[in-house]
């Protein structure tokens, strides 16, 4: 990722040296914008029909694209109150489950959390509920004492680590310090596009896969 930035920004600003610090910070950033187009952003929303175009859950594709970051189901330990706190990765919900896994919890808005408590027809008793607060859960039944979770977590930081050359100074990769990114190679291009737009280049998908073959095979 690191030198298909630098050979389009060498080929479209005669900019050739990207530091590690700039390219660490956009390149996450703009994973993290990435991330949120895939589960859903605000800004796609219409009036009256709060759905954006690509959401986390609408169809296979969509779904299979961020399966690196989807969490299998993990306890949390409900307290007396009823609350358990996010895991500390967690980005976004995918499914809340009883404990035995036989039933699934539903959520539930704050402003109609009246209804499910006061229900005669379907007692939470029966089929429990969440609502989400700022730091966590909050479940009805409050005795319920654990549940499953299934969530999108926060993507690794993506790391181009390196070792200044003792003669140059110039930055040498150092995998031993670096982190690859988890996503797949045709995300990985969405993403590099999105970080050339954040330094100032703006080039369509097919010609970041240009750069990324000719880097493949000619080598950088």
């Amino acid at each position: 990722m690191y030198n298909v930035v630098s050979e389009a920004l060498v080929k479209n600003r005669q900019q050739g040296y990207v530091s590690p610090d700039d390219f660490n910070t956009n390149i996450n950033i703009a994973q993290l914008g990435f991330l949120d187009y895939l589960l859903g952003e605000f800004q796609q929303y219409a009036g009256g029909r709060p759905v954006a175009r690509v959401q986390f859950g609408m169809n296979e594709s969509t779904r299979q694209r961020l399966t690196p970051f989807i969490q299998k189901p993990v306890t949390l330990t409900v307290d007396g109150t009823g609350f358990a706190p996010y895991p500390s990765d967690y980005q976004q919900m995918d499914a809340m489950f009883t404990l035995q896994m036989d039933n699934r919890i539903r959520f539930a808005q704050q402003h109609k959390l009246y209804s499910y408590l006061r229900s005669q027809i379907d007692p939470i008793s029966a089929n429990p509920v969440y609502t989400i607060v700022d730091t966590g859960f909050s479940f009805y039944p409050t005795s319920i004492g654990g549940a499953k979770l299934s969530y999108v977590r926060t993507p690794k930081t993506i790391t181009w680590g390196f070792i200044p050359d003792p003669i140059t100074g110039i930055p040498v990769y150092n995998p031993g310090a670096s982190q690859d990114p988890e996503w797949y190679d045709i995300d990985c291009q969405e993403i590099i596009t999105r970080a050339l737009a954040i330094f100032g280049v703006s080039l369509q998908l097919p010609q970041v896969a240009q750069y990324a073959n000719q880097i493949k095979s000619q080598g950088q």
